[in-house]
C-alpha cells in the first residue's frame, strides 16, 4: 500500500525518483506500514493523509527528505548501470604476472603507449627510442602496408615475420613484442642502438655492406637521424650516450606518447647535429626534407677541396617565410667565428658552388 501511495504522491509532485521500500515495517506519523503489504489500486484517505499528500509541495519534499534521511539505501536516482567491460581488439598475456595487455578502439592511443613502454622495458630499450622507431615505421597505424610490402605497425616484411615466428604482422601487440626483441638482438650483434636501427631499416646485410664499404641508402641515413638525433657515422665511430631524445622535454613518456598518437605528428628537434655544433655555419644546402638536404650537401662537398669535403655538416632546422610555413633543414659547415665561416664560403665559391654564412 505504501509503495503505491508514494508513487502517486511523487507523480503529483513531479519528482522523478524511485523508492525501494524495505520489507521491515516503517513508522510514519505514528502508524506502522509494511513494504510487503498488499498493493491496492487506490489509496484510502487515511493512508494518503498519513504520508502527507495533502501537504503543499514544499511540505511534501520536507517529509520525503526526512524519510529518506532515515533510509538512504531506499533512494535510487537511476537503475544501477551495467558493468562496463573493456573490449580488447588486441590482447596479450604478460608472462609471470597474471595480467594482460589490452588495446581497445576507444583508448587506442593510451593502450598503445603503455604497450610500447612495456616492451621497451622488457627488452632494455629506451621507451623514447622504441616509440620514435615505431612512429617512423608506421605512424602508429596498425594496418600500415609499405610500397615494398612491409606490414603492420612494426613494418615486418613477410619473410622476416616468418623467420621470427610472427604469425600476424597486423596484430599490434605481437608485432611490438617481436619488434622490441629484434632490436635487442640487433644491438647485441652490431654493438649499439643506432646501428640496430639502421639494420632494422636496411636489413642486416645492408648494414654489413655499410660497415665494409661506407655505402648506405639516404633513406636509412635519414631514418637513423630522425630516431636518434645522431648520424650513422657517429654511431659507427663514436657512439653517443643517448639513443633518443625525449618525445617532449617537459612531460612523462606516457603522456607525451599519447599526445603524439592523438596528434599524429612528431615534434622535431630544433637542431639535429651531425658534425660538431658551432655558432656559425657556411650553408651549402637547404631543403624541406632532412635527407634531401644531406644529399644536396654531399653533392656540393664532392666539388670542394679534400679538407672541406670530409667535414660532416651541422643540420639546423630553420623557418624561412620565403618558402612558406614549412620548416626547412639547412646543412652547414660549422665554424667558431664569422670570419672562419666567411673563409669557408670563399673556398666554396671558388669551387663554383653557392655559399652563405649564417649564425646557427
Amino acid at each position: 500500500m505504501l509503495r503505491f501511495c508514494l508513487d502517486v504522491i511523487f507523480s503529483v509532485a513531479n519528482v522523478q525518483m524511485r523508492i525501494n521500500l524495505p520489507t521491515t515495517p516503517v513508522i510514519i506519523d505514528g502508524r506502522i506500514f509494511s513494504g510487503s503489504a498488499q498493493k491496492s489500486t487506490n489509496c484510502d484517505r487515511e493512508t494518503m493523509a498519513a504520508v502527507g499528500v495533502s501537504f503543499s509541495k514544499a511540505g511534501f519534499v520536507t517529509l520525503v527528505a526526512g524519510f529518506l534521511s532515515a533510509h538512504p539505501e531506499m533512494a535510487v536516482s537511476q537503475p544501477p548501470a551495467a558493468t562496463s567491460h573493456r573490449v580488447c581488439v588486441y590482447s596479450l598475456a604478460v608472462p609471470n604476472s597474471g595480467e594482460r595487455l589490452c588495446i581497445t578502439r576507444e583508448t587506442y592511443g593510451r593502450d598503445l603507449c603503455v604497450a610500447i613502454d612495456h616492451f621497451a622495458r622488457e627488452n632494455h630499450l629506451p621507451a623514447e627510442y622504441f616509440a620514435r622507431l615505431i612512429w617512423r615505421e608506421s605512424r602508429f597505424r596498425a594496418g600500415a602496408i609499405s610500397p615494398k610490402g612491409a606490414q603492420g605497425i612494426a613494418q615486418f616484411m613477410p619473410d622476416t615475420a616468418r623467420l621470427r615466428g610472427l604469425r600476424d604482422s597486423f596484430d599490434v601487440l605481437e608485432s611490438l613484442k617481436e619488434s622490441a626483441r629484434y632490436l635487442d638482438e640487433l644491438r647485441t650483434r652490431f654493438g649499439n642502438l643506432g646501428l640496430a636501427a639502421a639494420a632494422y631499416n636496411a636489413g642486416e646485410q645492408g648494414l654489413a655492406v655499410y660497415l665494409d664499404t661506407g655505402l648506405l641508402p639516404f633513406e636509412t641515413r635519414s631514418y637513423v637521424l630522425a630516431i636518434t638525433a645522431s648520424t650513422i657515422e657517429q654511431w659507427k665511430n663514436d657512439p653517443p650516450g643517448d639513443a633518443a631524445q625525449f618525445l617532449s622535454p617537459d612531460k612523462p613518456f606516457i603522456d607525451s606518447c599519447i599526445e603524439l598518437a592523438s596528434k599524429r605528428r612528431l615534434t622535431e628537434t630544433a637542431s639535429v647535429q651531425q658534425g660538431p655544433w658551432a655558432p656559425w655555419g657556411a650553408q651549402l644546402a637547404a631543403h624541406s626534407n632532412d635527407a634531401a638536404a644531406l644529399r644536396l650537401f654531399s653533392a656540393v662537398a664532392r666539388q670542394l677541396p679534400t679538407s672541406l669535403a670530409s667535414e660532416e655538416p651541422v643540420v639546423v632546422r630553420v623557418r624561412d617565410r620565403s618558402f612558406g610555413f614549412r620548416p626547412r633543414y639547412a646543412a652547414r659547415i660549422g665554424r667558431q667565428t664569422r670570419a672562419e665561416a666567411d673563409k669557408v664560403c670563399l673556398s666554396v665559391r671558388a669551387a663554383g658552388a653557392a655559399c652563405t654564412v649564417f649564425r646557427n
